[in-house]
Order: structure tokens, then sequence, then C-alpha cells
């Protein structure tokens, strides 16, 4: 293969994986901040991540999650930090 052939190979890769990043961020969507009662379609569970804090107190978890029409959505909802776990504090306290 010739050097010019590498380069135009090289560019269409390079243009192809921009175009499925760029559209996978527009995929992306701001979360829905969970309501009590709130009905959830979900069928697969993609990634859970939680907000960390050293101090106990009220943190946001994320959830993001695959609906039953296949799109990706993304779940906010509030949970204690792990600091507020009492084998936590007592480990941090040196009990």
């Amino acid at each position: 293969m010739t050097s010019k052939k590498l380069r135009q190979l090289a560019t269409a890769i390079a243009a192809s994986f921009s175009l499925i990043l760029s559209s996978s961020v527009l995929a992306e969507s701001d979360p829905t901040t969970y309501e009590y009662g709130m009905k959830l379609d979900i069928a697969k569970i993609i990634s859970i991540s939680t907000t960390r804090s050293r101090t106990c107190e009220p943190v946001d978890r994320m959830l993001k999650y695959i609906d039953s029409s296949g799109k990706t959505e993304t779940l906010k909802y509030r949970v204690l930090s792990d600091a507020c776990d009492k084998r936590h504090l007592h480990h941090s306290n040196g009990i």
C-alpha cells in the first residue's frame, strides 16, 4: 500500500471514530431526577456511580440504563454517602 493510500485510510478511520464519538455524546441526555412514585422502565442497567464524600451527607447517585425501547437513560437520585456506614465510621475513628 502506498503512503498516500495509508494516509487516506488513516484519515477515513479517524473521521469515522470522531463521528461515532460525537453521536454518542449527542445521544446523552441530561439525567432525570427521580421523584417518589415515578414509574421506571429499566430493561438493563449499564452502570451505577455515586459522588464520593468523606462526610456523612446526602450525595448524588447516577443510574445509567437502557429502557424497553432500547434508549439509554440516566436517572439521578440521592443517597447517604458511604461515610454514613457505621462500619466505616468505626474504622475512621480508630475504634
